[in-house]
């Protein structure tokens, strides 16, 4: 058997503190469900090991759906999803909980996805006019 640590040597990861986000994706917030469960057991563990975190009820957020690329390109994001922006910003990890509804992630959480995750935060047009380039990878590489 291979031990996990070498004798004499620690982890670099061990003592490196994270800025971790939950996003809670389920889409009713009336009741506890499993995600929730899950969510909070994952907190615990997360700041068992040392790290920060921080929650996102995406259910307790109120904010339109976008209808069309035209509103998606041009509109501001709106102003109760700016928090959200600055939370991923801030975060090293980011977990996104949902359940599985008729296959994929509930509207709510793909719409909160769509909304946040806009050019000028998330991505940016290169210089041929593709949105390509990463805008969150590359603020994460400068702070670092």
């Amino acid at each position: 058997m291979v031990p996990s640590v070498v004798p004499g040597r620690r982890c670099q990861a061990e003592h490196m503190s994270r800025k971790v986000l939950l996003l809670q994706g389920h889409p009713d917030a009336s009741t506890v469900h499993l995600g929730h469960s899950l969510a909070q057991a994952y907190a615990r563990g997360a700041q068992a090991g040392g790290h920060e975190v921080r929650f996102i009820r995406i259910a307790e957020l109120e904010f339109s759906l976008l209808l069309s690329k035209a509103v998606w390109d041009a509109q501001a994001v709106p102003a109760v999803l700016q928090p959200a922006q600055d939370a991923i910003q801030w975060a090293d990890h980011i977990v996104l909980f949902f359940p599985l509804w008729l296959g994929g992630m509930p509207a709510l959480t793909q719409g909160f996805l769509e909304q946040v995750l806009r050019p000028g935060f998330a991505l940016a047009r290169s210089s041929q006019g593709h949105l390509g380039v990463k805008l969150l990878k590359v603020a994460r590489r400068a702070s670092s």
